[in-house]
């Protein structure tokens, strides 16, 4: 396998319980298209008379990430069910905070909180029918709260208006529900990483499952004497950071594994590695024998990138041209064709194969 891709946080797959929340943010790795990317650009460097006999793997480990389920939300009283206690205060305040100005917030607060405490007036709501008690227990609030400032709006139609602000709550909606799900998922995969990394002499699931792929890779390559190829992403470059400088060290069996070209893209590997957050501590891998060239490619609307001349001796930064689209930065170089075109030519030039 001369060529491994190493993902990094909140990656799954169809049958895992969190790809619906995933894909909706991310819309995926869109692993076909990137396979059919390298085969068409970086294998014809490694193996130019048989293009298509370079094996390209991913090693997924999403799996092994956090598990994420969203908590389910209790079903919201019914119009006749008044709740009892504080309950009643916090319902009571929602409902005028709903509709009301910010700026007369205090006043409605303490407003909805006398009529929850009055004895007087909840025993009067609970005789009510259903659909007049909390109409009635709003109106003793408002009716308790200090003249409220005028509210400006827009010289609109009051049904625009009203139509103007359902539109804004569904936008808003539609971006953060699939945000809220993802979130977990995105730093839940992180913490998972670190807490359950291991040491050099026990590695944890992840590490375990970079190692076996290394030593596939390294026995597969033997024969063709083909350079070791591995594309990350992401976190996935802290992962084989980590293999790289601690744990293939500490691997007597594994001591001939050599990754020959490295890209990690969208790299999170400075920052790390200067927050002393790297299994090997201060050691570099590019001190070691088990890697090669070590190009970090980072962008500057890419918000979760970072170079990393800095902190690794023996890195080569580039900063790649993603545009100004902020948002899709992060996976943006996997989709670009130029990111393939330029990683083929530096897999060229840097091990020695001819295209």
């Amino acid at each position: 396998m001369p060529v491994l891709f190493i993902h990094g946080v909140a990656v799954r797959e169809e049958h895992d319980p969190e790809w619906a929340s995933v894909r909706r943010v991310t819309q995926g790795l869109r692993w076909p298209a990137m396979l059919a990317a390298l085969r068409d650009t970086v294998a014809p460097v490694l193996r130019p008379a048989d293009p298509d006999g370079v094996d390209i793997a991913p090693v997924y480990w999403g799996d092994l990430g956090a598990h994420h389920a969203p908590p389910t939300p209790p079903p919201a009283p019914a119009d006749r069910d008044l709740p009892h206690g504080d309950a009643l205060g916090e319902t009571l305040e929602a409902r005028l905070l709903s509709r009301t100005p910010a700026g007369a917030w205090p006043d409605v607060i303490r407003a909805a909180w006398s009529v929850a405490r009055d004895a007087n007036l909840i025993e009067v709501a609970r005789g009510l029918p259903p659909a007049q008690a909390w109409p009635f227990l709003e109106a003793a609030a408002l009716a308790r709260t200090p003249a409220m400032p005028p509210i400006r709006r827009p010289h609109l139609p009051a049904p625009l208006v009203v139509q103007r602000q359902r539109n804004l709550s569904r936008a808003l909606l539609t971006v953060r529900r699939p945000i809220t799900s993802f979130v977990p998922i995105f730093l839940g995969d992180l913490l998972v990483y670190l807490d359950r990394r291991g040491t050099p002499g026990a590695p944890g699931p992840i590490v375990q499952r970079v190692l076996d792929a290394l030593a596939r890779a390294h026995a597969s390559r033997l024969d063709s004497g083909e350079p070791l190829v591995v594309l990350t992403h992401s976190l996935g470059g802290v992962l084989l950071y980590d293999v790289l400088g601690a744990f293939l060290p500490a691997a007597p069996e594994l001591r001939d594994v050599r990754v020959d070209f490295w890209c990690a893209a969208g790299s999170q590997v400075g920052p790390f590695v200067e927050l002393g957050l790297m299994a090997g501590g201060p050691a570099s891998p590019t001190a070691g024998p088990h890697l090669g060239y070590f190009w970090n490619v980072w962008s500057e609307s890419d918000l979760l990138s970072f170079p990393a001349a800095d902190m690794v001796p023996g890195v080569h930064d580039t900063a790649f041209p993603l545009g100004s689209n902020v948002q899709a930065g992060h996976l943006a170089y996997l989709q670009r064709p130029a990111f393939y075109r330029t990683l083929a030519a530096k897999v060229e030039v840097h091990t020695g194969r001819r295209g």
